[in-house]
């Protein structure tokens, strides 16, 4: 929760203090200080604050799948198969929202995210799962063609959120149908995942701008936040994310191999 301004002085007055006496030994010596005690607390509060934005934006499709599972479930006299199967739908978004809130809490109690060895292809099957519902609603196939045997230390959760996101994109754009499709192929030190759609492709005035923070087109209530914070993810990942012509959207993520070994060593993000 956000202090008063008052608060906020007396907090960085007393961090500050410190920091200065250092520079002033530094001044005397020669030597170049560390990061003081606030550049810290300043570094972590962004930190958060990119994450909580992030959680955010993403909690938006599970409870958009919430909602409409429950309002057919009010609203209709459905057989028990399909009750059975909005019921996993809902259950299976209520984890994700869980999920999503459990990573906001370990990031504002300071608990750093661990690497996991996963396999690409499950990654984006378990995103592709989570919007099942309006695949189906749309008539739109997803083709997973990711080899099943490449594996990369990742972490999970943000990771699948990637690829959500891609795959929800490719949806809004084709509202009456059409195709995903989604590769991957391993290079020397990195893998290159490959996510195309049959869709009208980027619109041009937006094509170079297409990562930048609240640029978007076509989206009655997109915050235009989603690919940015996506490209992020993967940045943190020690990887990177662009556009590559296509008849559609076509989407890049490489996501390097051997700085994610590493990061599994130290066992944080």
């Amino acid at each position: 929760m956000l202090q008063g301004s008052g608060q906020r002085r007396m907090t960085t007055a007393v961090a500050a203090a410190p920091a200065q006496r250092e520079v002033n030994a530094n001044s005397a010596t020669g030597t170049i200080s560390r990061p003081s005690v606030s550049e810290s607390w300043q570094k972590g509060i962004s930190s958060i604050g990119l994450l909580s934005t992030s959680i955010v934006h993403d909690l938006r499709n599970p409870l958009g799948t919430i909602f409409a599972g429950s309002e057919l479930l009010i609203e209709l006299d459905l057989a028990p198969v399909q009750v059975k199967r909005l019921a996993a739908n809902i259950h299976r978004a209520a984890g994700r929202m869980r999920e999503l809130l459990a990573d906001l809490v370990d990031a504002t109690r300071g608990n750093r995210s661990t690497f996991e060895i996963r396999k690409i292809r499950d990654v984006v099957a378990a995103a592709s799962q989570a919007v099942l519902q309006a695949t189906e609603k749309q008539s739109v196939r997803i083709f997973n063609d990711v080899p099943g045997g490449i594996e990369i230390p990742l972490l999970r959760s943000r990771m699948e959120r990637v690829f959500l996101n891609l795959i929800t994109n490719a949806l809004e754009a084709m509202p009456k149908g059409g195709k995903i499709y989604i590769g991957a192929r391993q290079t020397d030190n990195s893998v290159l995942i490959e996510v195309e759609d049959t869709g009208p492709g980027i619109p041009c005035g937006i094509r170079n701008r297409l990562f930048e923070p609240f640029v978007t087109a076509g989206k009655d209530h997109g915050l235009g936040l989603g690919l940015a914070l996506s490209r992020q993810t993967v940045l943190d990942h020690g990887g990177d994310m662009w556009t590559e012509p296509a008849s559609g959207a076509r989407f890049v993520v490489r996501l390097p191999l051997e700085r994610g070994q590493d990061a599994i060593q130290r066992g944080s993000f």
